[in-house]
């Protein structure tokens, strides 16, 4: 994909984007090989030519065809370093995490051993915790992570992210998003409660999340081809056309909505056809993730095609072509394997990318 930091330089110049961006799809695109003996590992990312911009990643390793090498101080391309690393840990399932500053909690409140899992989905591969907290628990839970964090409440957290894939069916995952309510208004938290998940579908249903109050719906479309082989069954059971419906219902209740999308599993082609018409039904920028294989298996579902370079800036060109005029803008923070960081159809993104 990239052979050296003078073809990097070549690419970027050639395709008149950054390359910090281009360095950045290529390494999710590829993973990297590393002595460290995990499949997946979170760290805090310094290029060298941007030092006084830190970013985060969650990678995968052990890929023995990567270009790129990660340790446990530097990235490097070919040989050559291209970044400093902080922080390195095992990309574990814990229970909440910060990003923007402590201004956005997510949560893995729910059991993933629940989940049937995706092709894509590295949970299968890691040695990860398994966890679940109880009703009673989540408020006592919140409030004791703010007094980890230094927080004597959760009232300057604007949202709450609910992330884990694991519901069986739509009142299950409404039970549970009603009690993370509960808990976050026992912690002073009133913002938007954010949920990732393909099983909130229904007109009912939908009118239960909006009555939560500010409530955020990502929908994980994922990919258009081949769903039946990629998705679990509550996903794949989905046709681009009722995803749509269900977008404009949930826009219809005033809430928020967006969707997630693996960049390098469908022809660009077909992506595009299907995703314009989400752009209507989007009020916020979607959560598009360059698609990261963690072994020779994973690596059978990409797109033909997708293990260039210049496939994925096609692709990201296509898509700003779909967004540009909607002022709608990604935000790294939000999403580590976006094909964007630095900047989108020209302009410079700016904000927290940690």
């Amino acid at each position: 994909m990239l052979e050296s930091v003078g073809h990097l330089q070549q690419v970027a110049a050639q395709w008149r984007f950054n390359p910090e961006d281009v360095l950045l799809i290529a390494l999710n695109a590829c993973g990297a090989r590393s002595p460290l003996a995990k499949p997946r590992m979170r760290f805090r990312l310094r290029l060298d030519s941007r030092p006084d911009e830190p970013l985060f990643l969650i990678l995968a390793l052990g890929r023995a065809d990567s270009p790129f090498e990660l340790d446990e101080n530097e990235l490097r391309l070919a040989g050559e370093k291209v970044g400093e690393i902080e922080g390195i840990e095992d990309d574990d399932a814990v229970l909440g995490y910060w990003r923007r500053g402590r201004r956005m909690l997510t949560l893995n409140s729910n059991a993933r051993s629940q989940c049937t899992g995706c092709v894509f989905c590295p949970n299968t591969l890691e040695d990860a915790s398994d966890p679940k907290i109880r009703a009673l628990d989540l408020a006592g839970y919140l409030g004791t992570l703010a007094a980890n964090s230094g927080m004597t409440d959760l009232t300057g957290v604007e949202t709450v992210t609910v992330c884990t894939g694991c519901f069986l069916r739509e009142d299950l995952a409404l039970e549970h998003l009603a009690e993370v309510r509960s808990a976050m208004g026992a912690n002073g938290c009133t913002g938007t409660l954010h949920f990732l998940s393909s099983v909130l579908t229904t007109e009912e249903g939908l009118d239960a999340a909006a009555r939560l109050g500010p409530f955020h719906l990502t929908l994980t479309a994922e990919c258009f081809t081949g769903r039946p082989q990629i998705l679990k069954e509550s996903k794949a059971k989905l046709s681009p056309e009722a995803m749509v419906a269900v977008l404009g219902e949930a826009k219809e209740r005033g809430i928020t909505t967006d969707f997630t999308y693996i960049v390098g599993l469908d022809p660009i082609e077909e992506a595009i056809e299907h995703l314009k018409r989400f752009v209507p039904v989007t009020t916020t920028f979607p959560r598009f993730q360059t698609y990261q294989a963690h072994n020779a298996f994973m690596d059978i579902y990409r797109t033909p095609g997708s293990e260039t370079i210049e496939w994925h800036l096609t692709m990201r060109r296509s898509l700003e072509g779909l967004f540009e005029d909607t002022g709608l803008r990604p935000a790294w923070w939000q999403n580590y394997r976006s094909p964007w960081c630095f900047t989108f159809a020209g302009e410079d993104l700016t904000g927290e990318r940690v």
